[in-house]
């Protein structure tokens, strides 16, 4: 089962947020490395598309 943007991220440099609070940058490196499983790769997974357009919203912002 997968992680709702309300549960608390488990494990990790962000051990203790919100999910929706993780960055998505992170969240996708997490993906990308291969270093999640269970219920946040599940998270992921399902959020991927709006992770990717988050991050790459907030990355034009730094531009």
């Amino acid at each position: 089962m997968a992680l709702q943007d309300d549960d608390i991220m488990p494990w990790g440099v962000h051990a203790g947020k919100k999910m929706e609070d993780v960055p998505a940058s992170y969240l996708i490196w997490l993906h990308e490395n291969n270093k999640c499983h269970g219920e946040v790769r599940a998270y992921i997974v399902e959020n991927l598309d709006f992770l990717k357009l988050e991050a790459k919203q907030k990355s034009k912002g730094n531009e």
